[in-house]
């Protein structure tokens, strides 16, 4: 069996169920939670100790740890289930969208390094939601449907290419010293006025 924990002692630990097999004397193992000893067929191990099925259960919510997972969490003397742990104790996040606090056991979208509460999940240009097997875009840490990524990048490309061209004009002018519609007649040969 493999212990997980945290450096604090805290963490999830693993559940695993055995055959309560009785030793070669003849005794059973004691249970941790009611202290009375183990008759049924099959009983807990965790955190190195042995358990009834009925006792080893979710210090807040009562659920039998045994049937709702092969893990349980421990904190503070407390045994916990999953949910009650991250509610407890969990780590808190920030939506990328809405800023507003992520509580650690909501569910949650994730593009990249980014995290979102579910409705949040839209694209931040037309707020259109997305459903399964949408393509989403992040881009400039935003995220866009399809249609408003390429309307984007069609801008985008028309301010290069007037950007390029603006760029083009300014390295002409500073070989020849000034600029001249008529240099070139745009196919590679020089125009008849310029010769």
């Amino acid at each position: 069996m493999r212990t997980l924990m945290s450096p604090d002692g805290s963490g999830p630990m693993q559940i695993s169920p055995e055959e309560n097999i009785p030793s070669a004397s003849g005794e059973r193992q004691t249970c941790s939670g009611c202290k009375r000893k183990i008759t049924d067929r099959y009983l807990l191990k965790a955190l190195d100790q042995y358990w009834h099925e009925d006792c080893l259960k979710c210090s807040c919510c009562d659920c039998r740890l045994g049937e709702v997972g092969s893990t349980l969490f421990t904190k503070a003397n407390l045994l916990l289930c999953r949910r009650d742990y991250l509610r407890l104790f969990g780590t808190t996040g920030y939506c990328s969208a809405c800023a507003k606090m992520i509580p650690a056991f909501e569910m949650v979208m994730r593009a990249k390094g980014n995290v979102y509460h579910l409705e949040c999940f839209a694209c931040q240009t037309c707020n259109h939601r997305f459903c399964v097997g949408d393509k989403f875009y992040l881009c400039d840490n935003k995220i866009l449907c399809e249609y408003d990524y390429e309307e984007r990048m069609m801008f985008a490309s028309l301010s290069y290419n007037y950007n390029a061209l603006s760029q083009i004009k300014q390295q002409t002018y500073r070989l020849n010293g000034s600029i001249s519609d008529d240099v070139s007649s745009g196919y590679g040969s020089p125009s008849p006025n310029s010769m």
